[in-house]
């Protein structure tokens, strides 16, 4: 307890009652401590183990003659018991032995009677404490060390209870009461820091109001903090500035030392690009009143956004919530190399990109543009909203960057596989031993600290060049080492005062803007490919650039009129043992003996240079990668903490809820990619055209590829990644009209398929078999991998394992091997009935009796996920079916059970549908560069998982065992014979309804069979045809038939309603053929299929061939990439006449969607006849209609962004966006 509670020896108790409920995470008022000290202040000495509650325990009485005095030994035996609790006994405090003997001491006597009353007051409360109370105290005790207490149990009930049962005198009541009282206090923040005020919803241009309660706290134009008192007297002769730099500084400055030292880890220019950024946001020294900074002293990206309201409203367009392209705020950023200004032109890219896409997924409608007609204020409004939301969503990306690049780059992370990493952020409860740091309290920057990040030494020498040219320019008549200090502070404010107050017009690095306003994408990135090859400076002494001599001369200076600390007081105030010799402080003799020469001892190095000609520390896998000074390396760590975690915006109000769901998504950071870095991000959204999803320059551009190969390798993960140097991609050229396309599908001589190296994703990896010895064929034998050789035998093999079922059997009256058509149709009337009846929700409509008062259903409507709950799971048990791939099903609504004979084995629907989508988007539709890499990564594992799973049950005649282990697996569940019966009866059930006849087992070992006539192992067929056919074949068929069923739920396609019902309900073969027509129109009108063909004509073809349209004459570039746009070709009038509407005389073979020639769809006859038959239950449900009340706003039902080729389906709490539907919720009656 604190010394205050301890006056001359004594405990004071109502002391320890109030602070009984207090947490702390270390000190004296942890619980655990506080119970210590309570019982062994009471106690020690006086009740030892081996003492008994009885009168013999009891002290005795002094022979020595009263008059006597008592020692201090002695008297620190006494019994002392004093709590509140011992009070109710009496009223009169009992006096206390001290070692003091001028006081009047009682006798031993008195206390022993003391001590009496008080033991007979504790058992008095002891008595009325019954074992539900006890069991009662145990719970309190568990939830104050857990943080959180289980409301199931009553727990508030109870101890309410006992509190209440106690008796008014009680101690233990009343301190339990002031424990209780401090719970529920430390429940909610006092005062709270957050409101619903708007004013308080977004950054304001100048940092105020980040805390609520204090305003100013951080805004710009209020003064630097001082965290160090300097109490050490310094000397009036303070050795000269320029003589300090020449002598401790200056690069090269040492004899025999070499002119540049590098960064012993490879850091690149880059990292010290995004530190320029951080200190200018945070420092920006008020000329005219040194005290102040005129920016915020938070993260908030003011170098882009600008420090103020005024710079805030130069470089908005005030349109739809943009930036004016590719420029910033900060006209001091323009006095650095380009790089910086390139990092700042991706946020602005980045912005920009963000608000477009708020404003089209409108989250909620909280982002409706007004219409035309409307005031302008609300025009403004809309326009705001989205501007300070995407800066929000932006700031999220940038503080994830600091957290996850740059500073796991700092501490040398990025050389391990660890996914830990310094995030201030970490989410922690109160608990008995914890009492997490305050959130959102806001910052103020210190003077200590602008003088830290002055990290001259890390200049390059390519930089170093940069600036020496740009000191050329500024003084074309004098040489930089010849500019003095006033010349500098005038040419700058000169520089400064000419820029324009309009960012878009300042030139930039010489380039010239397009006529949007943007800069030529290949330019810029190209900039940032040079700075992440440039290996930057070491920290340490004698590495400054000697033109940055005036500059650190102005920083001595500044430092000096700030009176700063000495650096062994900084070194204090940290914690940190002070310097005791000028060889601890840097152990190179020629730099500590001129420190000696300048200040005499260690206590006198000033602060400033001290920081920046202390020693470095060593590089350490994990821990030191930047190898600042010893005294830097602890302060920045924790500034990072403080900046982090004060900020409101990162903290208490960083949300989905501020920056929409989406906006989370998109920013938030994945530990499974590149072990939580973000950065690529930021790069691949502003340079798409130029780098490659996996490109290690966007990956890790802190580090040069160099040194980052060398990392990678040894990490085992060099292979991931591109070392290519970037380079324009060719223009990904659409070909649109509907012959074109059909005559390029057809054409397999001169039009090759591009899906080998995605495939090879999948494919190319080593599985559990170890029995496979060779590499990757060149040409992978997948069908859809080539036009070789290989791949049409590839084509042969799928197509009689899937078609062909055995011979010589009567198919019709074969129930173990019928023909694969009723086959099919057989599974899906069956699994989609199962479905239906499994997902549907009962929404009754009810009426009341007017004289009765009674509640009657007056009809029945049910609602439904036709994706999620329908779609999805049926085309996965396909899959499953076909491929004999385990799944975990449900029993009732209770058991669930595997029908894999290894539980970790299988998978869930939703699972096995999750795992081959990513597969299929892998593929097919990976075109995103921005999240390639991650689809990839997602696949691989995926891949692994399921070719694993399959090459386990191809052996050891594990193929179609899942019910067999079922069942065995069920006996140690049932209790009785009847529930036995019903177990086995479920299982049959299940078995007959899902098996897939003549799959499954069966086709897995024709596809081994087949394979091992064309010289395929099982690890070959598995991993190199079934794997990727599994992926090829579920979520585009959902997809498809959820896009039908969405245009028939349409404003355009609802009409044709009725007629789908009447046709879903007739049998015959015209009903049928009618359907089928419905069907093919839809996915004409209303799909976004897309292909891709490179363009390879062979020797015999002309190089530049003609469309196959008599009208149009197409010129195609060999070796080029064309996207046949069927979306758009499948509306062409030449083909379709009346596009739009919906006709069900076309030809059938027009119909693209399932694509043309060689590479038509293999599955093409069975899809149709799946899909089709889900699609005649569902229209066939009578009323069928969308769910209004759930998706009242969303147009056509489903939730999407973009058009055409760019269309994507938003996930059901819109912050996902994927190539297929997500969620479909419709109503019918019954």
């Amino acid at each position: 307890m604190d010394a205050s509670n301890r006056k001359n020896g004594e405990v004071d108790d109502k002391a320890f009652v109030r602070n009984f409920g207090k947490r702390s995470v270390t000190g004296k008022n942890n619980l655990v401590t506080r119970y210590r000290d309570y019982f062994t202040g009471k106690f020690q000495g006086k009740f030892r183990k081996s003492d008994r509650l009885d009168q013999n325990s009891l002290p005795k009485e002094n022979t020595k003659s009263k008059s006597e005095p008592v020692s201090t030994s002695q008297l620190q035996y006494q019994p002392q018991i004093t709590t509140e609790i011992m009070s109710a006994e009496s009223s009169s405090t009992q006096p206390v032995w001290t070692s003091d003997t001028s006081k009047t001491k009682p006798t031993i006597i008195s206390d022993i009677e003391s001590a009496t009353h008080s033991i007979q007051a504790i058992f008095r409360d002891l008595k009325s404490i019954t074992p539900e109370d006890a069991n009662t105290l145990l719970q309190l005790f568990s939830s104050e060390i857990k943080g959180v207490q289980n409301d199931n149990t009553l727990l508030l009930e109870k101890t309410v209870q006992l509190l209440s049962s106690q008796p008014e005198t009680s101690g233990i009541g009343k301190s339990l009461t002031a424990s209780f009282v401090n719970t529920l206090w430390d429940a909610l923040p006092h005062p709270p820091m957050r409101s619903l005020d708007k004013k308080y919803m977004y950054r304001d241009a100048d940092g105020g109001n980040n805390n609520i309660r204090m305003p100013d706290l951080g805004r710009a134009g209020t003064a630097y903090a001082k965290n160090v008192n300097a109490v050490r007297m310094k000397k009036k002769d303070l050795p000269d500035p320029g003589e300090l730099f020449d002598s401790l500084m200056r690069r090269g400055g040492i004899d025999g030392e070499e002119p540049f030292k590098g960064s012993p880890t490879g850091i690149s220019s880059q990292l010290f690009y995004l530190a320029t950024i951080i200190i200018h946001d945070l420092f920006l020294t008020d000329h005219e009143d040194m005290t102040k900074s005129k920016t915020s002293s938070y993260l908030d990206l003011s170098p882009l956004y600008g420090c103020n309201q005024e710079e805030q409203n130069a470089i908005r367009t005030f349109e739809d919530g943009k930036l004016k392209p590719d420029c910033f705020s900060s006209k001091r950023i323009l006095g650095f190399p380009p790089g910086v200004g390139v990092f700042l032109i991706m946020f602005n890219r980045f912005h920009n990109y963000v608000v477009e896409m708020l404003a089209q997924i409108n989250d909620n409608g909280r982002f409706t543009k007004p219409k035309p007609e409307a005031e302008k204020s609300a025009f403004d409004k809309y326009d705001n909203d989205l501007f300070q939301t995407g800066r929000l969503v932006t700031c999220g990306l940038y503080v994830n960057i600091v957290l996850k690049d740059y500073v796991r780059t700092i501490l040398n992370l990025n050389r391990t596989t660890s996914k830990w990493d310094l995030d201030p952020r970490v989410e922690e409860a109160k608990n008995l031993l914890s009492n997490p740091a305050a959130e959102g309290v806001g910052n103020q920057v210190s003077a200590e600290f602008n003088l830290i990040y002055r990290w001259h030494s890390a200049i390059s020498q390519k930089d170093e060049e940069w600036t020496n040219a740009e000191y050329t320019r500024l003084f074309p008549n004098k040489s930089p080492a010849d500019v003095t200090l006033p010349e500098l502070l005038r040419g700058l404010y000169t520089m400064e005062a000419e820029l324009p107050t309009d960012p878009s017009q300042r030139s930039f690095a010489n380039l010239t803007r397009l006529p949007d306003g943007s800069y030529d994408e290949g330019s810029l990135a190209s900039i940032f490919q040079s700075s992440v090859e440039d290996l930057s400076g070491a920290f340490g002494a004698a590495n400054v650039p000697p033109i940055m001599r005036s500059i650190e001369i102005l920083s001595i200076i500044q430092s000096r009129s700030w009176n700063m600390c000495t650096l062994n007081e900084f070194r204090s105030f940290v914690g940190l043992t002070p310097h005791k010799s000028f060889a601890d402080i840097n152990p190179d003799p020629i730099i500590a003996k001129r420190l000696k020469e300048f200040y005499g001892s260690p206590d006198d190095v000033e602060f400033y240079p001290g920081v920046v000609v202390e020693k470095t520390k060593p590089p350490v896998v994990p821990g030191s990668g930047l190898c600042t000074g010893y005294s830097i390396s602890y302060s920045i760590l924790s500034d990072a903490v403080g900046l982090v975690r004060g900020d409101r915006f990162y903290t208490t109000d960083y949300s989905p809820g501020t920056l929409t769901n989406w906006g989370y998504n998109e920013v938030q950071f994945d530990t499974n990619i590149d072990d939580g870095a973000v950065l690529y991000k930021l790069v691949l959204r502003a340079f798409p055209n130029y780098f490659e999803g996996n490109s290690i320059y966007a990956h890790f551009p802190f580090t040069t590829p160099e040194v980052n190969r060398e990392i990678q390798k040894s990490l085992g993960r060099e292979g991931l990644y591109s070392w290519e140097v970037p380079k324009k991609k060719a223009e990904l050229s659409s070909v649109q009209t509907w012959d074109e396309c059909k005559g390029i599908l057809e054409d397999s001589v001169n039009w090759k398929v591009t899906w080998g190296p995605p495939i090879s994703v999948l494919t190319s990896q080593e599985s559990s078999d170890s029995s496979k010895t060779d590499s990757s064929p060149a040409v992978l034998p997948f069908c859809l991998a080539g036009d070789a050789p290989v791949n049409a035998t590839s084509r042969s093999l799928i197509i009689s394992s899937f078609y062909n079922l055995p011979t010589g059997h009567d198919h019709k009256n074969d129930k173990e091997h019928p023909d694969w058509s009723s086959a099919l149709n057989q599974f899906y009337t069956d699994n989609t009935a199962d479905l239906f009846e499994k997902h549907k929700v009962l929404i009754p409509t009810v009426s009341t009796s007017a004289s009765t008062n009674e509640t009657s259903t007056i009809s029945k409507t049910y609602r439904v996920d036709i994706v999620s709950d329908i779609c999805n799971r049926v085309f996965t048990r396909f899959a499953a079916g076909v491929f004999d791939i385990p799944l975990k099903l449900g029993m009732g609504n209770t058991v669930d059970v595997n029908i894999t004979t290894d539980p970790e084995e299988g998978y869930t629907e939703e699972e096995l549908y999750d795992s081959l989508s990513v597969a299929f988007i892998c593929i097919f539709n990976n075109l995103d560069v921005t999240k390639s890499f991650a689809v990839d990564q997602q696949a691989r594992a995926i891949a692994k998982k399921l070719g694993d799973i399959l090459m386990e049950r191809t052996k050891d005649g594990k193929i179609g065992e899942a019910f067999d282990g079922l069942k065995d697996k069920l006996h140690s569940l049932v209790f009785d014979d009847k529930t036995e019966r019903h177990v086995e009866g479920w299982v049959q059930k299940e078995k007959e309804r899902l098996a897939l006849k003549g799959y499954g087992r069966e086709m897995v070992e024709r596809f081994i069979e087949g394979g091992k006539k064309v010289g395929w192992g099982v690890q070959e067929v598995v991993w190199e045809q079934i794997l990727p056919t599994s992926a090829a074949m579920t979520a585009n068929q959902s997809q498809l038939l959820s896009q039908v069923i969405d245009y028939y739920l349409s404003d355009a396609g609802s009409s044709h309603l009725p007629q789908l019902y009447t046709l879903a309900h007739g049998n015959s073969k015209e009903a049928d053929n009618l359907l089928l027509r419905y069907f093919l129109e839809a996915t004409r009108i209303h799909g976004n299929v897309a292909l891709l063909r490179l363009y390879s004509p062979s020797q015999t073809t002309s190089q530049t061939p003609t469309s196959t349209s008599p009208s149009k004459s197409t010129t195609y570039t060999p070796g080029t990439v064309y996207l046949l746009n069927l979306p758009l070709a499948q509306h062409d009038p030449t083909a379709f006449p009346d596009p739009e509407t919906v006709k069900l005389d076309r030809n059938l073979n027009s119909y693209l969607t399932f694509g043309q020639g060689r590479h038509e769809c293999l599955g093409k006859n069975a899809a149709l006849m799946g899909m089709l038959r889900v699609f005649r239950i569902i229209i066939g449900l009578k009323g069928l209609r969308l769910d209004v009340g759930k998706n009242g706003m969303v147009s056509g039902g489903m939730k999407s962004v973009g058009q055409g080729l760019e269309l994507g389906y938003l996930s059901e709490e819109w912050g996902n966006i994927g190539p297929f539907p997500m969620s479909l919720r419709v109503l019918w009656d019954e």
